[in-house]
């Protein structure tokens, strides 16, 4: 039998999924320890949560032979200089998105992988939504056809539903609203509209995009908590992606596929999948997707209903069986390439060619 993976936290609360993970893969996983810049909340997640140590310092951790895996819950624009020191120090990698900030690190992180042979994720658990798991294999079936245009949104206004602004232990401003490093649209909830839609599509590179913003998320920096991406993809496709923190309604994330032969839809209103296709005889309506929307039946939900639990069993199943994982390094780096260059586009106001990946 293999020896468990033992898993080092670093984020004493977005990371703690991984709890609900250990409850599903007990013989497989050991959470063997956490680490957090405030360290009183890794000594509480550590007492509460039955982990067996709460470091001091990344460092610490990092140092550690004895910690195989590193999942990565930390505010986004640090995870890509994190996951490099850990796959320099020898440990495999969960990140939650998005994979990096920058080009460099993205070519730093496939670079690590593929020489070292570790295993990096990048954890869109959305990928893993039942609903959107037939759409792509109606795809790859033929029911859209040639996609010649698609389009996703992460809709998410973080102040309507009540999010904390500030942090309970000393008042200071949550790292989300932080005008000195804010949480980008692109960059924040973003990349689960740019990853899904481009597995979900098929698409291998996007080649080149023009974004666009409007009404500043937090004072005084400018960075907009509105903003729509246009896309050119390598099979000739056109994209668009909006991300909003800024619109009045419940949250959405949304992903439409236009082929040559049918149409596939996510509901704004509900949690629902709509699909329409030339293959079908007869069909004369838009009809829902008869398959759960998050969460596979006989399947704990979590968060994210039962999407995290298969995420975590692909990067085990890839390290077991010496694979990339799904979101590998380098796929990771072609979902994550064209927000860092929507970003770019966005505050030049000029069109910006995305590297190939």
């Amino acid at each position: 039998m293999t020896a468990p993976l033992r898993v080092g936290i670093l984020g004493a609360r977005r990371a703690l999924f991984m709890v609900g993970c250990r409850t599903a893969f007990p013989e497989q996983l050991v959470l063997a320890g956490v680490c957090d810049i405030r360290p009183e909340r890794a000594e509480q997640a550590a007492r509460q949560h039955s982990i067996d140590k709460a470091y001091p310092t990344y460092e610490a951790m990092l140092a550690d032979k004895g910690i195989d895996l590193v999942v990565i819950g930390t505010p986004d624009h640090l995870h890509g200089e994190q996951a490099i020191q850990a796959l320099e120090a020898g440990k495999h990698v969960l990140s939650e998105i998005p994979a990096a900030y920058t080009i460099g690190q993205l070519r730093r992180l496939v670079e690590l992988e593929e020489r070292t042979g570790l295993k990096y994720a990048m954890g869109n658990e959305v990928r893993w939504f039942p609903y959107l798991e037939a759409a792509k294999k109606m795809a790859e079936d033929g029911y859209w056809g040639r996609l010649f245009y698609s389009e996703a949104g992460y809709l998410h206004n973080l102040r309507l539903e009540g999010w904390r602004q500030t942090e309970p232990e000393d008042g200071t401003l949550h790292w989300r609203f932080d005008p000195r490093q804010p949480q980008t649209t692109f960059l924040g909830g973003g990349p689960h509209a740019f990853d899904t839609l481009r597995w979900l599509s098929g698409e291998r590179n996007w080649v080149e995009v023009s974004a666009y913003g409007s009404v500043p998320y937090v004072e005084p920096h400018p960075e907009p908590a509105h903003a729509v991406a246009l896309l050119k993809a390598e099979s000739g496709m056109v994209t668009k992606i909006d991300c909003s923190y800024a619109m009045i309604r419940p949250y959405c994330l949304y992903f439409n596929l236009f082929g040559d032969q049918g149409t596939f839809e996510t509901s704004r209103s509900e949690a629902a999948g709509l699909f329409f296709s030339n293959k079908i005889p007869y069909m004369d309506r838009l009809e829902k997707l008869a398959v759960p929307y998050a969460t596979r039946p006989g399947h704990r939900a979590g968060g994210h209903g039962s999407s995290e639990v298969h995420m975590v069993e692909d990067l085990l199943e890839a390290i077991a069986q010496d694979r990339p994982a799904a979101i590998c390094a380098r796929e990771a780096a072609r979902s994550i390439a064209p927000a860092i260059c929507a970003l770019e586009s966005m505050r030049t106001g000029k069109p910006v060619p995305i590297p190939p990946f």
